[in-house]
């Protein structure tokens, strides 16, 4: 651990709110590096140099011209070696008993220092191999690389893990189990790593309670592909406004739809016209109402918060603007898909993928 001349002086500046001496950092060599008294700074100090060399507390009792006053100079050790002297300027007598207290705080704080500069790498070195690991769709057996630092930071990669995308503040605080692994997406969506059942159903219930907003891939050991459908699924479900497209299975069918690009360009058309006025957003938005409550005239018109004799008006304009009869099952379907890919490329075109 290097005492850098930032590091000492702050711990000068810290220690002199306590004591009215002055005090003097020097580094390896004997040179101050930090000091209550600016002027100091990068000259040599010959106490410190006795210090350093017999690695015990040397004091002064008569000045040394600019290169030493009276006072105390203590060694500093951080893992055995000497790596710099605190020294106090004064009365040997009164400040000598200061010089052991010093020694031990600037210690403990350069042991902190230490172990938050390590900690820090090693969260640097974990965050880079996730980045990595969820770029993997394919058998991570294919990957010797990974699997040795996997190794290293003792992650078992060869286990099933499920992806879960959840959209909220990369600065937000997600519950994790030992086992699960965070990382920042993007600043609105976070990827969470799990095997557990337990991390599974406490995010659930935070869905459930409208806390978060969630997308869950399958369980795999591409954990890559897991991550896509998790994206996937948090990116449908806001699109189609459905709060009950929690897990890639549920729209896994919507997916494929979407992928296959089907000719329905003239359908996407008339939805598009449709569209255009009040009245004709109104028979789309009863349309996907219709949809989700299972073609159930009652709960759709209770959905809709409309009389079921107006749901019943909107129906047959419906059949009327897309010459399509949505209580037929062969036109229903086409009017659905139609409707997936209306909703999807007007998202698209909106940008509202991502936005809260």
């Amino acid at each position: 651990m290097e005492l850098t001349s930032h590091l000492a002086q702050s711990i000068v500046d810290k220690m002199m709110k306590q004591i009215p001496y002055n005090i003097n950092m020097m580094n390896e060599n004997g040179r101050i590096i930090a000091s209550g008294d600016k002027k100091r700074i990068n000259t040599l100090h010959i106490g410190a140099k006795k210090a350093i060399k017999t690695r015990k507390t040397c004091t002064m009792d008569k000045p040394h011209g600019t290169n030493g006053l009276p006072g105390v100079n203590t060694p500093v050790f951080f893992e055995g070696k000497v790596v710099g002297v605190i020294g106090i300027t004064g009365d040997p007598e009164k400040v000598t008993p200061l010089g052991s207290l010093l020694k031990v705080s600037t210690e403990l704080l350069l042991n902190q220092e230490a172990l938050n500069k390590q900690q820090q790498e090693q969260k640097l070195e974990l965050n880079h191999f996730l980045y990595r690991w969820i770029q993997v769709k394919d058998n991570i057996t294919d990957h010797p690389d990974l699997l040795l630092e996997a190794k290293k930071l003792n992650i078992d990669v060869l286990y099933p893990r499920r992806a879960m995308a959840i959209q909220t503040s990369a600065n937000s605080k997600i519950p994790l189990d030992n086992e699960d692994y965070k990382i920042n997406f993007s600043p609105e969506i976070i990827i969470v790593l799990t095997k557990l059942e337990s991390t599974l159903n406490r995010y659930l219930n935070l869905s459930k309670k409208n806390i978060l907003k969630i997308g869950i891939g399958n369980p795999t050991k591409s954990v890559g592909q897991s991550v896509n459908e998790a994206l996937r699924t948090l990116q449908l479900s806001k699109i189609f406004d459905q709060g009950n497209f929690l897990f890639y299975n549920d729209i896994n069918f919507i997916d494929m739809l979407l992928r296959k690009k089907l000719p329905f360009e003239n359908l996407v058309s008339t939805f598009k016209k449709v569209d255009s006025d009040k009245s004709g957003e109104d028979l789309i938005q009863t349309l996907a109402a219709y949809i989700k409550n299972n073609e159930d005239i009652s709960e759709t018109a209770e959905d809709l918060f409309i009389h079921r004799n107006t749901l019943s008006y909107r129906l047959k304009k419906i059949q009327t603007k897309f010459n399509l009869n949505p209580k037929k099952t062969s036109d229903l379907f086409q009017l659905y898909i139609g409707l997936l890919y209306f909703t999807y490329q007007k998202s698209e075109k909106n940008g509202d993928y991502g936005k809260k």
